[in-house]
């Protein structure tokens, strides 16, 4: 209809706030295809397509939240302060973490005070008191402003928190200060109290399994019992969409309407006559879909799931057909134009795509199937159409979780198991319990159906570990293509809908643009690959370090991978999709400088998951938790670190080389740090950077009583600008143009030491302030620098 395509315009102008190219791009893709599809006497005029999309621009514009114009004094002095502040949400995460975000908050400074624009993300770990909105907090906080990773083409942190109207994070500050947390009185509110309640009830009777905080999860919402893990296993099988609350869930519970009105309609089947089923299951679905939205937070995605429930409903009940696509315009329109910045959230992405692609694709599927005839045929025709929706999603979805993620699990059979059981037994099990719950004579039976609920769900689970240790849910990276790619496909996938909908009529203009905007890109990559010219990039890891070597033909050479945590991996999150942005996860050679976690805990996951060449050490391997990870990746891989020593060369084409300058065979310490490999980047006899990993005194010192060469045009800092490896003479030595630095943004550190920057005597380009830094020797020799941040 008209109204669907000027509504896609002025959300094409929405996100053109952000990406004004693509939207762009977008905008002429919409207005070629509505002109394809039309016949001529239906087309629409381009005028009123570029009026919408000014008009979805300016009022995206109109309701960004601005970021602060200035940083306070005491904050860039990295100075703890005791924050005053107000609830305004609660978000338990996995690990017994929580997330909560402060409005109002005030800082005491001096006597004084000082009000915090925007709010505040609060993240604690293993707290032993759950507040809830409205609740007054004070306490001392170490607060930063909210800043991302600087990474081109990657997820971008700081633009997520900015446009929930964040603008800063803080920490406890010191040993005890969790203890210190001052909580004022929660605030009288009927139904959060017994939301709260019911919460804490059925947290008390599910059993304390993975299965159990997997119920939790799925009734409430709160993931806190969840560990590292469940997540991981069920995100590697393409799973982890069912344990975020979403239109999946509201499906299942909307089923449970639709289960009631089959059970009304055999006990008193008269009452289809008054109410035909499809608007009885409408009927008794409302209620449940809307006390599920509530208990489950509510998340912003499962209240946008609930928004699409009410359209869809309202069509049914109005008798109207093309429920499915029509309901889905309605609700995304009514969700931008109420949240314009939700258009940019993962989950309504993913939720509006997935849907599209079964409202468009379903149809044919199911014409190769029937559900008449026998029990088995019925069966099978059931247990396809849950596959095919699956299909028709994952279709749809590959080009989205291919840029976000950077890898495809094709484990779709799993969901033939695992869906109908979370759908036909763990929800309805889980929502009676809850139920139940709520009376205290019947906690009893509630606690068997919560118990009931967790062994099916600790069922899924053992399933879900034997199919991956028997190597059937396999993980591919891929590359993760750029913009015009993701358009291509979009449009190649309407170009087939509309020829398997009308096969006489091909729309070739469409079909053709489909295509350039899939091959445009590869060509692109192609000839800047070609060039003759060599690229040391610096991503941006915040307080840790991961360097890329670039070379023509498309080589390229990671040394370190950054850091992480038990719950963030720097690895999967920015090292792995860098490498895979535009070009195919593959890279010649990895080599880890020294085995501390701020340069080794990525590099498990880069070695797992990309085609990866020779691994080069220092001969050491990490301790703790990401040595176990990166043994076990070695290990399945049958590969064999190679160690290096001072005098060692490795060749990375024919015409660059990186020397190893240190650690001798002959160094005795058992710092990791002093034995960091000092590696030297050098090209047709041309020094071209240092990379000097965190060596410290000792090993400056060897380096500099050894005598060996170590000019190089480019010096990146030693341990991050540390003074623990200030050295003037070692600066002179390597005499560089232009220093490179990798550090967190006001990193609790202070690196780099400010004698550190003034004795090097050159510009220093750091990761904390310009994010990613490029440097570019081209063919001449001539040098580039290239930042994410101005």
């Amino acid at each position: 209809m008209p109204w669907q395509s000027y509504g896609l315009a002025f959300v094409v102008g929405v996100f053109g706030i952000r990406f004004p190219v693509p939207a762009l791009v977008g905008l002429f893709v919409l207005w070629l295809a509505d002109r394809t599809l039309r016949g001529p006497d239906c087309r629409l005029p381009l005028l009123v397509f570029i009026c919408c999309a000014a008009f979805g621009c300016g009022y995206g514009f109109q309701r960004t939240p601005e970021l602060p114009s200035a940083i306070p004094d005491w904050m860039e002095a990295r100075t703890p302060v005791e924050v005053r502040g107000v609830v305004d949400g609660v978000e338990p995460r996995f690990g017994d973490r929580l997330r909560l975000t402060l409005r109002d908050a005030v800082c005491l400074i001096d006597g004084g005070e000082e009000a915090l624009p925007g709010k505040v993300a609060l993240s604690l770990r293993h707290p032993d008191y759950r507040p809830v909105p409205g609740q007054s907090v004070e306490t001392f906080l170490r607060v930063v402003p909210v800043r991302g990773f600087g990474n081109p083409g990657l997820w971008d942190y700081g633009w997520y928190w900015q446009r929930q109207g964040v603008f800063w994070r803080a920490w406890p500050a010191g040993r005890g200060a969790l203890k210190a947390l001052k909580w004022g009185d929660p605030p009288e509110n009927f139904l959060r109290s017994v939301k709260r309640g019911l919460r804490a009830r059925v947290a008390r009777l599910v059993p304390d399994t993975q299965g159990g905080a997997m119920v939790l999860a799925l009734t409430t919402g709160d993931k806190s019992r969840l560990d590292a893990a469940t997540m991981e296993a069920t995100q590697s099988a393409g799973l982890a969409h069912t344990l975020a609350l979403s239109g999946l869930h509201v499906g299942f519970v909307a089923a449970l309407g639709l289960a009631l009105a089959w059970l009304a309609g055999r006990t008193y089947p008269p009452l289809l006559l008054i109410v035909p089923r499809p608007k009885l299951a409408v009927i008794l679905a409302a209620p449940l879909v809307l006390t599920y939205a509530w208990l489950g937070q509510p998340s912003a995605s499962l209240v946008r799931a609930t928004v699409m429930f009410g359209f869809w409903g309202f069509l049914l009940l109005q008798g109207r057909g093309r429920v499915l696509m029509d309901g889905l315009f309605f609700a995304l329109l009514a969700i931008v134009f109420a949240s314009p910045m939700s258009l940019f959230d993962l989950s309504l992405q993913m939720s509006v795509t997935a849907v599209a692609g079964i409202g468009l694709m379903l149809p044919h599927f199911r014409s190769l199937f029937s559900p008449g005839g026998s029990w088995f045929r019925r069966l099978f025709a059931r247990a396809a159409g849950v596959l095919a929706v699956s299909l028709c999603a994952n279709i749809a979805l590959m080009p989205l979780v291919s840029w976000y993620f950077g890898s495809l699990s094709p484990n779709i059979l799993l969901n033939l198991v695992w869906l109908p059981v979370l759908g036909m037994a763990v929800m309805p099990l889980g929502l009676l319990g809850m139920g139940l719950a709520s009376f205290g004579w019947a906690e009893p039976l509630a606690g068997l159906c919560l118990g009931m609920a967790a062994w099916a769900t600790d069922g899924l689970l053992a399933l879900l570990d034997w199919t991956a240790g028997s190597g059937l849910t396999p993980v591919y990276a891929v590359l993760r293509p750029l913009w015009p790619e993701m358009f291509g496909c979009a449009v190649l996938l309407a170009a087939t809908a509309a020829v398997l909908r009308s096969p006489r009529r091909v729309p070739m203009p469409l079909a053709g643009l489909g295509l350039a905007l899939l091959v445009a890109p590869h060509l692109w990559v192609m000839g800047a690959d070609s060039r003759d010219a060599v690229r040391l990039s610096m991503l941006d890891v915040g307080l840790g370090q991961s360097l890329v070597v670039s070379l023509p033909g498309g080589r390229r050479w990671l040394v370190d991978g950054g850091g992480g945590s038990s719950h963030f991996d720097l690895g999967e999150a920015v090292v792995a999709p860098s490498l895979t942005h535009g070009r195919p996860p593959r890279i010649n050679g990895v080599f880890m400088t020294h085995p501390d976690v701020d340069h080794s805990h990525g590099l498990p996951f880069v070695l797992d998951r990309l085609d990866v060449g020779p691994f080069y050490t220092n001969s050491m391997l990490p301790r703790g938790a990401t040595g176990e990870r990166l043994r076990t990746v070695l290990a399945r891989q049958h590969r064999e670190p190679v160690g290096l020593h001072a005098g060692d060369v490795v060749r990375l084409d024919g015409r660059t080389v990186l020397e190893v300058l240190h650690p001798a065979r002959d160094f005795a310490t058992g710092r990791a740090n002093e034995r960091s490999l000092v590696l030297r980047l050098v090209r047709d006899d041309v020094s071209l950077a240092l990379l000097p990993g965190d060596v410290e005194g000792r090993g400056i010192d060897a380096l500099l009583s050894g005598g060996a060469d170590m000019r190089a045009r480019v010096l990146v800092l030693p341990h991050h600008g540390s003074r623990s490896s200030f050295s003037p003479e070692f600066y002179a030595g390597v005499s560089p143009e232009v220093v490179l630095c990798s550090d967190g943004y006001l990193n609790r550190y202070g690196f780099p030491d400010a004698d550190v920057v003034d004795a090097v005597g050159v510009p220093v380009w750091s990761t904390a302030i310009h994010g990613r830094v490029d440097v570019e020797w081209d063919g001449s020799g001539t040098r580039s620098i290239r930042t994410h941040y101005p």
